[in-house]
């Protein structure tokens, strides 16, 4: 096989660039010919072999949800321009930057030219595409409002992502700071506390309490560091174990969300997910079971997933949202009666989209704030450990102070 990178017109005469692979010139220029396009430079260069592929594979980006959202932005706009599904999906494989995202746009390009329906090619990659887009593309593709769920589903994913890079923006600075006290803390663990415990030693006096603590807690790191390894070790891997059953992921997701502070929004970020994808997927047609169904496997929190579980249940026993709403735990009474409304009024998508822009705003007015939240907890860490550490290493030094003037 070889390697064709060409630059080319297309019938709207805009410059198209990328790279096929073909046998021959004669195949290149016939499978260019099928997508309408009129070459203006082609260059050549052979395929690799399967060991530079593997390691090409190897160091190749991850496909993000970044990639995902301008994927199914640029789609959206394709499609809804009247470009062929087939033809949309190959201008995005020659324009994506992502080696791993292009072969799985070609995968999918590939089975639709070979009878697939988009829906079915997207769900043989459940590693990029969620369940929940797979679902709302049957949807849109069924109502003929393929470019409208596309667009819908790039901004409830461009959310997700905004909202983690403001999070973690915000925690950058408490991260630093309580990285730099536990350097210091080793430090002086291992090279200052030491030293002064020979000097105390030398000195008949009874040491306070905070310096007994602190020589102790030295000693202890110093002479058995390994088993702290040890220990941290069998900790990390147990919790993680524990935290990957259904019994310690439950109680994990109950626990986060009375967490101060950060249980908030959390909960409130789940609230507008869960609220952005019931709507969106209920304005799509699909039927409101199986939207529940979907959105309770798109939330992140167990706790509420499990709360969206008995709300299905009881939807299906002929009851309406909002009843078995009300009687959940995290669900707060704006939710409950935002969606009572919908219900009886039938604007129930509206009115999900109305909860899910307020807690869009409750989410960015917290994470604003969050290093304003912080920084007095934060200073007043700081100064606790500061005020142990000085009584520790200060406190004995006025006692054989008097003991050096007596």
């Amino acid at each position: 096989m070889i390697a064709y990178q060409y630059k080319a017109r297309d019938s709207n005469g805009a410059l198209v660039t990328g790279t096929l692979e073909a046998d021959d010139m004669r195949s290149f220029e016939s499978s260019l010919d099928k997508m309408g396009l009129i070459p203006i430079t082609v260059s050549t260069g052979a395929l690799g072999g399967a060991k530079s592929s593997l390691f090409a594979g190897f160091l190749s980006k991850k496909i993000t949800t970044k990639d995902v959202v301008l994927f199914s932005r640029q789609l959206s706009t394709l499609f809804g321009s009247g470009v062929p599904l087939t033809r949309a999906l190959y201008t995005l494989e020659t324009q994506m930057t992502t080696p791993k995202f292009v072969a799985v746009i070609k995968a999918i390009r590939e089975d639709i030219e070979e009878g697939s329906n988009f829906a079915a090619a997207i769900a043989k990659h459940p590693d990029v595409f969620p369940e929940i887009y797979s679902n709302m593309v049957e949807a849109g593709e069924a109502g003929g409002i393929l470019d409208e769920v596309l667009d819908r589903l790039a901004a409830i994913f461009e959310k997700s992502v905004e909202n983690a890079a403001k999070v973690k923006s915000a925690t950058l600075y408490p991260k630093i700071v309580i990285g730099a006290i536990v350097i210091a803390i080793i430090v002086l663990m291992n090279f200052v506390v030491p030293r002064f415990a020979k000097m105390y030693a030398s000195f008949n006096v009874d040491l306070p309490l905070p310096t007994r603590i602190l020589m102790a807690m030295s000693n202890a790191f110093v002479s058995y560091w390994y088993i702290a390894v040890i220990i941290a070790i069998v900790t990390f891997f147990g919790l993680k174990a524990y935290l990957a059953s259904d019994k310690g992921m439950m109680a994990r997701d109950s626990l986060v969300l009375k967490v101060p502070i950060f249980g908030q929004l959390i909960k409130k970020s789940t609230l507008s997910r869960f609220a952005r994808v019931l709507g969106s997927m209920y304005r799509s047609g699909l039927p409101i079971l199986q939207s529940l169904d979907i959105v309770s496997r798109a939330v992140d929190n167990g706790a509420i997933r499990k709360e969206i579980k008995v709300i299905e249940a009881e939807v299906r026993e002929g009851k309406n949202i909002s009843e078995p709403m009300s009687r959940c735990t995290h669900f707060d009474t704006m939710v409950i009666q935002m969606v009572a409304v919908g219900e009886e009024t039938g604007n129930l998508d509206e009115m999900l989209d109305k909860v899910a822009d307020y807690y869009d705003k409750e989410v960015d007015s917290t994470i604003r704030n969050l290093t304003t939240i912080l920084e007095p907890v934060l200073l007043a860490f700081i100064f606790g450990i500061v005020l142990f550490l000085a009584l520790a290493i200060f406190l004995p030094m006025w006692d054989i102070l008097k003991v050096v003037q007596q």
